[in-house]
């Protein structure tokens, strides 16, 4: 399956502000539903941040580089390390994630650090288990066998602290998206698995578990 079609997966559509979708601004609060979690519970790795959050940074990716021309991921990333992924191609708004980053792992070195992106590595394998719970591989050629590897996705990110004008620093992630059914439901959930340059010396491989959300299920202001 294509990353691209997993990136743009809702029907959901809603003009863009001037500067951030859905009217993000930085230092903007975000109210989430919570009524998703409280019915399923513990089926989810994860739960839903408290209300509300604040914007503490907003992450800009363009993916014109990948060949989706006008298309774009916004990460406002919120007081308890949790984000708001929102999808858009020229300015309509396609989809919209919740992010809970899972643990963060700390290389000790470079060397490190690329043995989790070459090849055979960790992450791209089919399978990604996190927490007892076995998430299947959605970016990359079909699964046909165990020892099918892919690479993950690289994305280059802007993020935007005090100036919406002006980044204050970028990274290049190296990411890989996996799933799991949520048993009795039609939601999945999903974990996006990325190591983090920030060079030369600052990496991080970061996981993140999420979920779809629809747009009357989260209040930006």
């Amino acid at each position: 399956m294509s990353w691209r079609d997993t990136l743009f997966g809702g029907n959901s559509a809603a003009p863009s502000a001037p500067r951030f979708p859905l009217g993000a601004r930085l230092g903007g609060a975000v109210t989430i539903d919570e009524t998703p979690f409280k019915i399923l519970g513990a089926q989810f790795g994860f739960a839903c941040p408290s209300n509300p959050q604040m914007i503490e940074a907003i992450g800009e990716i363009d993916l014109d580089e990948h060949g989706a021309a006008g298309s774009k991921l916004t990460r406002l990333y919120l007081t308890d390390d949790a984000f708001i992924q929102i999808s858009t191609t020229n300015g309509q708004v396609m989809d919209v994630k919740l992010f809970v980053y899972d643990d963060t792992i700390n290389p000790t070195n470079q060397a490190d650090f690329q043995a989790w992106v070459q090849g055979g590595s960790r992450l791209g394998q089919p399978y990604y288990e996190l927490d007892e719970r076995r998430y299947e591989r959605r970016w990359g050629d079909s699964v046909t066998g165990e020892s099918l590897w892919a690479p993950p996705i690289v994305f280059e990110e802007r993020v935007y602290k005090t100036n919406p004008s002006k980044s204050d620093y970028g990274l290049t992630l190296y990411s890989m998206l996996y799933e799991r059914d949520i048993e009795g439901s039609e939601r999945t959930e999903v974990l996006v698995v990325a190591a983090e340059d920030s060079g030369p010396n600052d990496f991080c491989i970061s996981q993140a578990l999420g979920t779809t959300l629809r747009l009357d299920d989260l209040e930006i202001t």
